[in-house]
């Protein structure tokens, strides 16, 4: 019994051994779940690009244009996937299996309406070190020649905006009455005051009366209140844009915004000061559309018809 016993122990050790190296073959290695973005450009060729998927996990493709949701042909991915949902947007997938060497599928995404490129290609592939969890896809880069433009916009409104700031720090050196009047923007003519109605509208902010249109002989300026609506992101103040509305075609003009504080927080309120020089030489009927705006040129409020 003894000898039995002692020839059977090695026998089943080999046997767990065994078992236990293939049963750890059989375990899948441990994927890296990557976020990644791809850029699409109108002057390139059009070529598919891989979309790394695994079984039982989750890969979301998002589109920062929309897209046709029937261009996705769903029956090429039923045999690898146990969840596909495309929106306008987005595309979600969640494979039931690693997709096998030589049976990659391949699916097609359209964009709606007109552009380039009109639409772009993934082959779907399983690789041993890593999975696409989240991939961004931006239809149309900005190229070299669009990035220039920005920039060349951005001097030209920031040499508007030092312009303007230069006046402002020669004013702020002769503050109160007795400057204004050593400036020129106070003489024996004195200041007349108008209020402007109610803005014309309001992107993003509310302008609460009075609106108060301070005028000299050299010199105007526009007093209200600015109210950030709450659940907003904060304004910061940005310009003030004054486009000529008339029998001639003249060009906007930018001028800064004054304000006590840096930026409104959502909920807060705070008086927003502009100031430009007086225009005699305007054709007559000329009058201006004012934009107060933020420092994008998005949020603000606008009026119409102002009297220069």
């Amino acid at each position: 019994m003894m000898s039995l016993s002692t020839s059977v122990i090695p026998l089943v050790l080999t046997v767990l051994m065994s078992t236990t190296a293939v049963a750890q073959s059989r375990t899948p290695t441990a994927r890296e779940r990557k976020a990644r973005q791809l850029t699409l450009r109108a002057e390139d060729p059009p070529v598919l690009h891989p979309l790394h998927v695994a079984a039982h996990e989750v890969t979301t493709v998002t589109f920062d244009a929309p897209i046709v949701p029937e261009s996705v042909d769903r029956s090429v991915l039923a045999p690898f996937f146990s969840r596909v949902a495309v929106h306008e947007d987005v595309l979600v997938l969640k494979a039931s299996m690693d997709v096998p060497v030589g049976k990659e599928p391949v699916i097609t995404v359209r964009f709606v309406g007109p552009g380039a490129p009109a639409q772009v290609g993934f082959v779907l592939t399983t690789v041993a070190a890593e999975v696409d969890s989240q991939v961004e896809v931006f239809r149309q880069g900005r190229t070299a020649q669009d990035l220039g433009k920005e920039l060349a916009d951005l001097r030209a409104r920031c040499a508007v905006t030092e312009a303007g700031l230069a006046t402002l720090r020669a004013q702020c050196a002769l503050r109160g009455l007795g400057g204004a009047v050593l400036m020129g923007d106070v003489t024996r003519e004195g200041v007349a005051v108008t209020y402007l109605l109610k803005p014309s509208s309001s992107p993003g902010m509310t302008a609460e009366s009075p609106h108060v249109l301070y005028r000299t002989e050299n010199t105007r300026a526009l007093s209200t209140s600015l109210i950030n609506a709450v659940g907003s992101a904060p304004w910061i103040p940005g310009f003030a844009r004054m486009t000529p509305r008339g029998p001639n075609a003249l060009p906007a003009r930018e001028f800064p915004l004054l304000m006590h504080v840096k930026q409104l927080a959502p909920g807060e309120q705070a008086t927003v000061v502009v100031e430009w020089p007086a225009l005699p030489d305007l054709p007559a009927g000329t009058s201006f559309t004012l934009e107060l705006l933020d420092a994008k040129g998005e949020r603000g409020v606008r009026w119409e018809q102002v009297t220069p």
